[in-house]
C-alpha cells in the first residue's frame, strides 16, 4: 500500500524524469561540440528533464557535409547522447516522414522498399468508340504542383499495371456500382481492346503503381521515404540504423541511458499522383485475405484527393445512393486494411528492432494517415498527441488517451507550438498544459527549444530559429522568462510525478472508429470572411471554452465532473483488456460503462459487449449524437442509430442486428435518442463518478489517479478567458485530504471537506486558468472543515520599478577544427540587456510607463515593503497575491527568503515562512515575451502566416503590442 508520506521527498523535489522534455532542433550536424554541450547543460540547469533531437534544414552551410548521414551528424548525435546520458536526461532520436532519419538514403522511387501510391488515368469510351491500343501511362514528370508539406518529389521511373476497370457513369462523379467490370485479364501486354455492349457512358481507368517519390531533408544525400505498409520499408530502416547510424560508440552511450526513445513524428506521407491511394506490390492480396473479396472491382470508388492530411480526403467518385452504403463499407476496409499493416509491417518490428538496442518507441500513431487513430496503440511503448494540430482541445486529447490508459502506455504530448512565434504570454502555454493533464497526459516535451547559434549568414537575433519562425516557441536562452525556468519545470515536475502514480480511473469509455481523424482542428484560425483570429483568442474563447466540444458534444458527464475518452471497439478484443469488479480494465482505467453511439460497430466487438453485459458491464446505447469531420469545411456527421450497420463489407449486418437485440434486453443496458440524456441514464444504470460534482459545474475539468490507498487529484479551471471564479464540491471516497502546492511541494491538510456517509466532500475555489493538486488517504479519517477566509493585511501600492530591455548584442563567433580539413564556423547572437529604471511608484503595463513604452521585452522587477504585526503574522498562513503578472512567469522573494514561482493565471504565494512581525521586503520580478521588441525591429513583418496558408489565403504575421509586467494589484492576506 503506498502511503502518502512516501510521496514528500518527491513533492519536495521531483525526480528528472518528471520534469518536461524537449524537442531540440539541430541546425543539421553543424553545431560544434562546445555548443552541444554547453546547450544541454543548459536545459539541464533549467530543469529540463530530457532532449528529443532532430535536424532541421540550415541555411548557408553545406548539406553533404552537416546534412543528416553525415559524419558530423553522427559525431554530434553521440556527443547528444553523451551528454543527456551524462545528466540523467533522457534523449529521444526523432522519426518521422519530414525528418530525414526516417527516410533512407539507400534507397530510390523505384525500391521495394519505397513509398508507393496507386495512380490512375482514364479513357471515355461508348460503343462504337472502343479503346484499342496501348493503354495510357502515368507521366512522371508532370507538374501537379506544390504540396503544403515540406520536402520535395523525385519523380519515379518505372510504374507497374495493377488493374484496369470499367464503369458506368450515370452523372458527374456518380458511378453505377454494379456495371463495374475488372478488365484486367482481358490487357494483352500493356494493350487494351474492349467495345463496351450497350450506349451508355463508360468510363476505363487504368491504374497503375510507382513510387511516390517523397524525400525529406536536410540530408547529406537524397533521402527517400520508406513504404510503411510493406515489411520491405521497415527491413530497410533497420538495415540502415545497424549498419550504419547504431556505431559502437553510438551503441555503448544508449546502453547507459535507461530512458533512450524513438519518437515518431505525425504520419505526413504525400501521395503526388491522381489515384490519391497508398499502396504495395501486397496490398491486393493482404485485402483479399483479410476482408474476404477482391479490392480490384472497388477501386475507382477509392480514387480520392487529400489536402495534406487524410481528414481532408475527398473522394472522386460516389455511387448511386442506393450503392453507396456498400462502397462505404469498402471504403472502411480499405482503410482498415492500411492500419493493419501499419500496425504488422512497421510498429511491431519497429519497436522490437528498438527493444533490441535499448530504445522504446512512443509515436503519434495513425493520425495525418487514413489509418484507425487508436488500435496501433498496444504496438507502441508511449502515445503522443500534440497542441499544434489539436489546438488544447481537451475532447481531442481524449482521443487518444482511451489506448493510452487501456493499455498502460505513458501518454505524452508535444507541447507548445503555434503559429505565434514570440507573441504570447506564458500564461498561454500554461494553459495547454493543464488541459492535457486533465485528459491524462502527463509527459510534457515542449515544442521546443533551439540554440541561439546558428551559421553564418543565416543566424540573427535573437538566434538561430531552428522550427522556423513562422511556428512557436522558444524554450530557451533567448526568452526572458529562462530565469524562471527552474521553478516552473519544478511545478510542472509535480504535478507529473502525482499524475503517473497508480492507475487512471476514468469513468466512461466511448467506442469510437476513425480512420480520418482531423489532426487539423487546432490549425483552423480564420473565418469565412477571410478575418484571421489570433490562436490565442481561438484556443481561450472558441470551441470547447465556449461549450463546444468536438467529438461527444453533449457536455452532460463534463459537467458532472465524470471523465471520459475514446477508443476503438476491437480493442476490447485484445488479450490484454479484461472484465471484472463491474469495470473494463480494472488494473487500468476502469470504465464503469462503455457507450456505443456510431452507427457502425464491429461485430466481434458487439458479441463481447453481449458477453460482458450478462456478467453485468454497462453499456449505454445513444442515437442521434453527432461529431465532428473536419473543422476547416464545417463538416459533422450525425449517427442516426447506433449499430445500425457493421463498419465493413463483411455481410454480417443480420448477424449485428440479432447481438443488438439481445444486447438492448439486457438490464444492464439502456439506450437513448437524445445525447442530452446520457448522465440520467448512466445513473440509472448505477454509475456514480468516481469524482463527480454534488452539482453541475461548468467551469471545472479533473483527472483522478488511484495509488493504493491514495487517491490524486488533479482539478482546473478551464474558462481562463471567459470565466469568473468558481467554487465545485467533488465527492471521493472517504479519507483525509491533503492540499499540494505545485509551486513549492508543500503539502497541507485541506480546508474545505465534510463527511458525508462514505463520502469525503471537497470544496475547490478556483480562479479562471488556475489548477490545483490534491491527495486523499483512505487510509486516514477525513476532518470535517471549513474552508479558509482570506482577510487582507497589507496592500502594497508604492513600488521601484526597473525593467531589463532586451535587445541584439554583438554578434560572437565559435570556431572548430576537428582535423577532418574543414573548419566549421557559428555565429551567436547575444543579448544586451538595459536597465531602465522608471520614475514612476504605480503599477502599470509597461507600454504606459513614459520611460519603458511600447518597444520594450525583457524582465521587470518591483521592490517594495509591507508591515505585518506580530500577532497577524502568528495566526494562520500569509498570502501574496500579485493580481496579475499580464500572464508573464516569474517569482517572488520575502526578505532572504528562497525564490518562489507562482501560477500565471492565479499568482498568489504562500509566505508564511518568510515573512516576520514588522517591516518586510518583497522583490517580484516578472518576463515578457519579445513580442513588443521584435515587433518594433519589424521581425514580423517577412513572415509568412502558416494558419492563413493552411486556409488557402496568403499573408505575413500580424501582432499589436502587449500588456507586460505587474499589473496587481497586490496585497498580503491572511488564511485562517
Amino acid at each position: 500500500m503506498s502511503r502518502f508520506a512516501d510521496h514528500r521527498s518527491a513533492l519536495r523535489q521531483p525526480p528528472i524524469e518528471y520534469r518536461p522534455e524537449l524537442r531540440w532542433w539541430l541546425a543539421e550536424g553543424h553545431h560544434t561540440d562546445q555548443t552541444l554541450r554547453s546547450e544541454i547543460e543548459t536545459a539541464h540547469r533549467f530543469g529540463f528533464g530530457g532532449m528529443e533531437f532532430l535536424a532541421m534544414d540550415e541555411e548557408m552551410i553545406d548539406h553533404g557535409r552537416y546534412g543528416w548521414g553525415a559524419e558530423e551528424w553522427v559525431h554530434d548525435s553521440a556527443i547528444v547522447v553523451e551528454e543527456t546520458t551524462a545528466r540523467g536526461m533522457s534523449v529521444s532520436f526523432t522519426s518521422g516522414t519530414n525528418w530525414s532519419n526516417a527516410n533512407l538514403p539507400t534507397i530510390d522511387p523505384d525500391h521495394p522498399a519505397a513509398a508507393q501510391e496507386l495512380d490512375v488515368v482514364t479513357i471515355d469510351v461508348r460503343r462504337g468508340a472502343p479503346a484499342a491500343g496501348a493503354l495510357p501511362r502515368i507521366d512522371l514528370d508532370a507538374n501537379r504542383g506544390d504540396s503544403l508539406l515540406p520536402g520535395h518529389r523525385v519523380a519515379p521511373k518505372t510504374q507497374r499495371l495493377e488493374a484496369v476497370v470499367a464503369a458506368v457513369l450515370t452523372g458527374d462523379g456518380v458511378i453505377d456500382s454494379s456495371s463495374v467490370l475488372d478488365l484486367s485479364e482481358r490487357v494483352d501486354g500493356e494493350s487494351l481492346d474492349w467495345e463496351p455492349a450497350d450506349d451508355r457512358d463508360w468510363r476505363i481507368f487504368v491504374f497503375w503503381a510507382h513510387g511516390t517519390g517523397q524525400t525529406a531533408a536536410p540530408s547529406a544525400t537524397v533521402n527517400y521515404t520508406v513504404n510503411y505498409l510493406e515489411r520491405a520499408g521497415v527491413d530497410a530502416v533497420i538495415d540502415y540504423w545497424s549498419e550504419v547510424v547504431l556505431t559502437a560508440e553510438l551503441r555503448e552511450q544508449i546502453a547507459r541511458n535507461p530512458r533512450a526513445q524513438m519518437y515518431m513524428d505525425s504520419l505526413e506521407l504525400t501521395i503526388w499522383g491522381a489515384g490519391g491511394m497508398f499502396w504495395g506490390q501486397s496490398i491486393r492480396d493482404e485485402f483479399r485475405r483479410r476482408r474476404g473479396y477482391d479490392i480490384v472491382p472497388w477501386l475507382p470508388f477509392l480514387i480520392r484527393e487529400i489536402r495534406m492530411m487524410a481528414a481532408a480526403t475527398t473522394y472522386h467518385y460516389d455511387a448511386e445512393s442506393a450503392q453507396q452504403p456498400e462502397v462505404e463499407k469498402v471504403r472502411h476496409d480499405y482503410a482498415q486494411t492500411l492500419t493493419d499493416l501499419y500496425i504488422e509491417n512497421m510498429l511491431e518490428p519497429f519497436a522490437a528492432f528498438l527493444h533490441e538496442n535499448g530504445i522504446t518507441l512512443r509515436a503519434e500513431i495513425s493520425y495525418g494517415l487514413p489509418f484507425e487513430l487508436t488500435r496501433p496503440g498496444p504496438a507502441v511503448d508511449g502515445i503522443e498527441t500534440e497542441s499544434l494540430e489539436f489546438g488544447s482541445q481537451i475532447d481531442a486529447y481524449r482521443l487518444l488517451a482511451g489506448p493510452a490508459h487501456l493499455f498502460g502506455k505513458q501518454y505524452s504530448s508535444e507541447t507548445g507550438a503555434t503559429t505565434r512565434n514570440h507573441m504570447l504570454d506564458h500564461r498561454f502555454f500554461d494553459q495547454i498544459i493543464r488541459t492535457q493533464l486533465a485528459a491524462g497526459v502527463t509527459r510534457t516535451v515542449l515544442h521546443g527549444w533551439a540554440s541561439t547559434v546558428g551559421a553564418e549568414g543565416a543566424t540573427q537575433w535573437p538566434g538561430h530559429e531552428g522550427m522556423w519562425p513562422m511556428f512557436s516557441e522558444r524554450f530557451d536562452t533567448r526568452q526572458p522568462a529562462s530565469e524562471f525556468y527552474p521553478l516552473w519545470n519544478d511545478a510542472i515536475g509535480r504535478y507529473q510525478y502525482l499524475l503517473r502514480q497508480g492507475r487512471p480511473r476514468i469513468d466512461v469509455g466511448i467506442l469510437r472508429t476513425d480512420h480520418f481523424v482531423d489532426n487539423l482542428s487546432g490549425l483552423v484560425f480564420v473565418e469565412e470572411d477571410g478575418t484571421r483570429v489570433p490562436d490565442e483568442v481561438a484556443y481561450g474563447r472558441w470551441w470547447m471554452r465556449n461549450r463546444e466540444n468536438h467529438w461527444w458534444q453533449d457536455l452532460g458527464m463534463q459537467d458532472a465532473g465524470w471523465s471520459y475518452e475514446f477508443f476503438d471497439a476491437s480493442l476490447l478484443l485484445h488479450d490484454d483488456v479484461s472484465f471484472g469488479e463491474g469495470v473494463v480494465q480494472p488494473d487500468g482505467p476502469g470504465y464503469q460503462a462503455l457507450i456505443v453511439y456510431q452507427e457502425a460497430l464491429d461485430p466481434d466487438a458487439a458479441a463481447l459487449l453481449l458477453d460482458r453485459a450478462r456478467a453485468g458491464l454497462r453499456v449505454l446505447i445513444v442515437n442521434g449524437a453527432r461529431e465532428l469531420k473536419l473543422l476547416l469545411t464545417g463538416d459533422y456527421t450525425t449517427h442516426e442509430r447506433a449499430a445500425s450497420r457493421t463498419p465493413g463489407r463483411d455481410g454480417r449486418d443480420e448477424e449485428l442486428a440479432a447481438t443488438l437485440t439481445a444486447l438492448r434486453a439486457l438490464p444492464s443496458v439502456r439506450e437513448i435518442d437524445d445525447p442530452a440524456q446520457t448522465v440520467q441514464a448512466l445513473r440509472d444504470l448505477g454509475v456514480i463518478g468516481r469524482a463527480e460534482f454534488t452539482a453541475e459545474n461548468r467551469d471545472v475539468l479533473t483527472y483522478l489517479r488511484e495509488d493504493g490507498d491514495l487517491l490524486h487529484l488533479f482539478a482546473y479551471h478551464f474558462l481562463y478567458e471567459t470565466g469568473a471564479e468558481t467554487t465545485v464540491e467533488v465527492a471521493l471516497p472517504a479519507g483525509a485530504v491533503h492540499h499540494i502546492d505545485a509551486n513549492t511541494g508543500e503539502a497541507l491538510p485541506h480546508q474545505g471537506t465534510r463527511q458525508a456517509g462514505d463520502r469525503t466532500i471537497v470544496t475547490i475555489t478556483l480562479a479562471p486558468g488556475e489548477s490545483a493538486l490534491f491527495t486523499l488517504d483512505r487510509g486516514s479519517a477525513g476532518q470535517d472543515s471549513v474552508p479558509a477566509r482570506a482577510t487582507t493585511v497589507a496592500d502594497i501600492a508604492e513600488w521601484r520599478i526597473a525593467v531589463e530591455s532586451w535587445d541584439a548584442g554583438e554578434d560572437i563567433t565559435i570556431v572548430e577544427d576537428r582535423g577532418l580539413g574543414y573548419v566549421t564556423r557559428e555565429v551567436k547572437p547575444t543579448t544586451a540587456v538595459t536597465r531602465i529604471e522608471s520614475a514612476a511608484t504605480a503599477l502599470r503595463p509597461w507600454k504606459d510607463l513614459p520611460d519603458i513604452g511600447p518597444e520594450v521585452s525583457g524582465v521587470g522587477e518591483y521592490r517594495a515593503v509591507f508591515t505585518i504585526d506580530a500577532a497577524v503574522a502568528a495566526d494562520g498562513r500569509l498570502l501574496l497575491d500579485l493580481g496579475s503578472t499580464s500572464g508573464g512567469l516569474g517569482s517572488v522573494r520575502i526578505n532572504d527568503g528562497a525564490a518562489r514561482g507562482f501560477d500565471t493565471s492565479h499568482p498568489v504565494i504562500d509566505i508564511t515562512s518568510d515573512v516576520r512581525p514588522g517591516t518586510n521586503e518583497v522583490v517580484v520580478r516578472v518576463a515578457s515575451s519579445l513580442n513588443n521588441r521584435l515587433r518594433a525591429r519589424g521581425y514580423y513583418e517577412q513572415i509568412a502566416d502558416v494558419a492563413l496558408q493552411f486556409s488557402g489565403r496568403a499573408g505575413t504575421h500580424e501582432t499589436i503590442v502587449r500588456d507586460y509586467g505587474l499589473l496587481g494589484p497586490v496585497t498580503v492576506k491572511r488564511m485562517r
